[in-house]
């Protein structure tokens, strides 16, 4: 975990001195936000990876159907402990996702959030079932968490809006931008 906070801290020291220095200081909070809420979340789906690799996986001869779900809430049709609980994390974990990508682009609609989230999400899965099969990490790639991370996506873009609305109905400047945009 250490180390994940150096290298993501070097990263981002580069990205700030190649990119960042001279952007308004609104735009780089807005930036710097978005950079370090993806680098939890990477901490928390991807990382740590084990590179230690098992001799077997040159035996791996397919993918083992166990580890792609592709029926949409089975775990919790099924009644697996914890299901409910992963739903709910994984809707919890993408809401700042939608929620940040409106205040990087003006005029951000609903589609475009949904197909950024959609995005990310099926990346980290995509990512997690590489994993399995070369490093024969035991994650799993999963319909219901794409539904619930795009879910979570769009819980954030509704809060933006809702948030926004509710700050310029009172008048106050939102922190996002230099002028009142209402």
């Amino acid at each position: 975990m250490i180390l994940n906070l150096i290298i993501f801290t070097i990263i981002y020291i580069c990205i700030f001195f190649i990119f960042l220095k001279n952007k308004e200081k609104s735009q780089i909070l807005k930036i710097s936000m978005m950079y370090f809420y993806l680098s939890a979340v990477l901490c928390v789906t991807i990382f740590p990876i084990d590179f230690t690799l098992d001799l077997k996986w040159k035996y791996h001869s397919s993918i083992n159907v166990t580890y792609i779900h592709l029926k949409p809430f089975n775990d919790l049709i099924m009644g697996y402990r914890g299901a409910t609980k992963q739903i709910i994390l994984n809707i919890i974990m993408t809401i700042p996702f939608g929620f940040l990508c409106c205040t990087l682009k003006k005029n951000s609609n609903i589609i475009g959030i949904t197909l950024k989230t959609f995005l990310l999400s099926f990346t980290i899965e995509f990512i997690q079932l590489i994993m399995t099969i070369f490093l024969l990490h035991h994650r799993s790639c999963d319909v219901t968490d794409l539904i619930t991370n795009v879910i979570g996506g769009l819980l954030g873009f509704i809060l933006y809006k809702l948030f926004r609305r509710i700050f310029c109905k009172k008048g106050i400047i939102v922190l996002w931008t230099k002028k009142k945009r209402c």
